[in-house]
C-alpha cells in the first residue's frame, strides 16, 4: 500500500511547477495576442490606405471629366450657406454650370460637389447632377437643390477635411478650381489612414 502511494505522489506536479507553467503559458499567449493585434491593425491600415487612394482617383476623375465640359463654376461657402465666394476665397460647395450653346444666359445643367461638414470637422463629399429638359433662365441659386437635401446625394468621398482655410475648394482668379483637402479612412485602431489632396481643374469657359 505504501509503495502504490509513493508511486502516485511522484507523478503529481508541485505548486512551483504549476506556477512556472502558468507564467510561461501566459507569456506565450500574450506574445501571440500582441502579434495578432499588430497584424490586424497593419491589415486594416493598409486597407484604409487603399480606400483613400481609391477615393482620390474617383474624385479626380469625376471632377476633371465634368469640369472640362462645363462653361463656368461657382463656389459657395457651404451647401447650407449659399454665399458666393470671390476670387481668392474658399468654400465647401462647388457648382459646375452648363449653358446653352446659343445663349450663355440659359442653363442646361448643373453638377455640384459639396463637403457635408463644418470647417472644423470631417465629413463626406457628396455629388448631385441636374439636367434641365429645357434651358432655364432663372437665378442660378433658385435651381440648386434645397438646403434640406444635404447628405442625401451620392457619396464620392467617405471622410474629408478642407485644408484651404478649413474648406475644400479654392477659387483661383475665377478661372480655376483648386481642391485642397485631406482624405481619411478609419484604418487601424491605432492609426487612421490619410492622405493630402491637391488638384486643379478649369472649365472650358
Amino acid at each position: 500500500m505504501r509503495t502504490v502511494t509513493k508511486r502516485l505522489s511522484k507523478k503529481a506536479f508541485t505548486l512551483t511547477e504549476v506556477m512556472v507553467t502558468t507564467v510561461v503559458f501566459g507569456v506565450i499567449m500574450g506574445a501571440v495576442m500582441s502579434f495578432l493585434i499588430s497584424t490586424s491593425n497593419f491589415a486594416a491600415y493598409n486597407e484604409g490606405k487603399l480606400l483613400v487612394n481609391h477615393d482620390i482617383r474617383k474624385f479626380t476623375s469625376e471632377l476633371s471629366d465634368n469640369a472640362t465640359y462645363s462653361n463656368f463654376f461657382v463656389i459657395y461657402e457651404s451647401f447650407t450657406n449659399r454665399t458666393r465666394v470671390d476670387a481668392g476665397g474658399s468654400g465647401d460647395f462647388l457648382v459646375l454650370v452648363f449653358t446653352d450653346d446659343n445663349d450663355p444666359n440659359l442653363y442646361t445643367g448643373l453638377i455640384g460637389f459639396y463637403r457635408a461638414a463644418t470647417e472644423d470637422s470631417e465629413g463626406p463629399v457628396m455629388r448631385f447632377s441636374t439636367d434641365f429638359s429645357s434651358p432655364q433662365a432663372a437665378v442660378l441659386e433658385d435651381l440648386l437643390p434645397v438646403v434640406e437635401t444635404i447628405g442625401t446625394h451620392s457619396e464620392i468621398i467617405e471622410l474629408s477635411k478642407g485644408l484651404s482655410d478649413g474648406q475644400l475648394f479654392f477659387n483661383f482668379y475665377n478661372r480655376s478650381i483648386t481642391v485642397q483637402g485631406e482624405i481619411l479612412h478609419h484604418g487601424s485602431n491605432l492609426k487612421r489612414a490619410t492622405n493630402t489632396y491637391n488638384f486643379t481643374v478649369s472649365p472650358r469657359g
